[in-house]
């Protein structure tokens, strides 16, 4: 890594999927900001819509990667940090494709990672797209060893508590600063993740090797926040990926069973209060009976893990 990072020094990335109309305004949002748009990865994970051709139209010069198939947000996003890398970048900017910048959002993040080499991930402050003022990341930390974590002031609007700079434990995928070293060390993120707890994972394994993970809110963008979905693919998908989560970093041996018992009765209790009308929501993200088909997925792969 270079002695002083400069705004070159930073690549962005990133992933999408049937999202063309989204992504030409997160394209248009950076187009404003300090990003250099030549250094903007696309990946295309296998769009069934228009995203390549407006892509093409609207930002020919842009790096555009059009894979046959869609291979998660996890693995479009490690396709993209290796042109990063191979490009020489010492810091990549993932970033979904719903999401508006601050034209001055990339300034705070230079400035932070200048100031520390054993940073190795930095999140900015995020709010939602349909309600500005109002927050949906301001750093996020575990409680305890059940990884029970702090809400990020989620909801909250702008105040001196959530204010501050700090290290935090997690930063959220919708947009993290990555560095280069952690990128090598780690190789990204873990494709056992298909999407979601993706950047959690990360996290963990970053702090492990002794990185620092740092919250920034003078750097602010806001997000659309699509995974709020409750459908049969997100029930399917944020279901294994909890249990791969959970026991591929539980502390011990029982609390990994422990982890195995509590998704799965989790899971059948949701329904039941969601069926019953108590709740208005699925904590499932969906049907129960695309939840367990994740859990069972999700347990087939972790058990091929030591836990």
């Amino acid at each position: 890594m270079s002695n002083e990072l400069t705004r070159d020094s930073f690549w962005v990335v990133i992933p999408t999927y049937n999202r063309a109309d989204d992504l030409i305004a997160t394209l248009d949002s950076l187009a404003k900001s300090e990003v250099n748009m030549a250094q903007v990865i696309v990946v295309d994970n296998g769009s069934k819509d228009d995203t390549v051709a407006k892509m093409q139209a609207h930002y020919p010069y842009m790096h555009l990667l059009a894979l046959e198939t869609n291979i998660g947000a996890t693995g479009g996003s490690n396709a993209g940090f290796d042109f990063a890398l191979a490009q020489g970048a010492d810091y990549v900017i993932r970033m979904d494709s719903d999401i508006e910048v601050d034209p001055g959002f990339l300034t705070p993040l230079i400035e932070a990672a200048n100031s520390d080499s054993k940073i190795g991930m930095i999140g900015p402050k995020i709010y939602y797209f349909d309600r500005p003022e109002e927050i949906w990341y301001a750093g996020v930390d575990a409680k305890d060893s059940l990884f029970h974590l702090s809400d990020g002031f989620r909801h909250q609007k702008d105040s001196p508590a959530n204010s501050h700079q700090r290290e935090v434990d997690f930063a959220w995928g919708a947009t993290m600063l990555i560095s280069r070293e952690v990128l090598e060390k780690t190789g990204g993120f873990d494709t056992d993740f298909f999407v979601y707890y993706e950047e959690m994972d990360l996290c963990e394994r970053v702090r492990a090797l002794g990185y620092r993970i740092l919250f920034i809110p003078e750097s602010k963008i806001w997000h659309k926040v699509g995974s709020m979905a409750n459908n049969a693919f997100t029930a399917y998908h944020w279901n294994k990926s909890k249990i791969i989560f959970f026991r591929k970093h539980a502390p011990n041996l029982l609390l990994g069973i422990y982890f195995t018992f509590y998704v799965f009765a989790y899971a059948l209790a949701d329904a039941i209060i969601h069926t019953l009308k108590l709740r208005d929501k699925s904590g499932n993200r969906g049907p129960l009976k695309d939840a367990l088909r994740g859990l069972w997925s999700g347990l087939t792969i972790s058990l091929t893990q030591k836990i």
